[in-house]
């Protein structure tokens, strides 16, 4: 089960990146002399780019902290259960 939880946080956090690097490249520009839609429309798409680099920010700080714990459930469990308790014998 470990296994499967470390390959799932590896997962969203390379899904994650992957898509905030291309949402970082695809970022739209303006240029001078646009009309007043035009300059909605490319705020508008501003917004949306945001939003969506937002969103895989998310899904790559999830990823990160599902990996870590899936890191933190591994050692835990290679711990053995402690050392084994000897009473003394009653000396009466």
């Amino acid at each position: 089960m470990d296994k499967r939880i470390i390959a799932l946080g590896i997962a969203m956090l390379a899904a994650g990146l992957s898509f905030w690097a291309y949402f970082n490249i695809s970022e739209p520009v303006g240029k001078s002399g646009m009309t007043e839609e035009e300059t909605n429309s490319f705020y508008e798409q501003v917004a949306i780019n945001t939003d969506l680099k937002n969103i895989s920010q998310l899904v790559t700080g999830l990823g990160f902290f599902i990996t870590l714990i899936s890191l933190g459930l591994k050692r835990r469990k290679k711990g053995g259960v402690g050392k084994p308790i000897t009473q003394k014998p009653d000396l009466s």
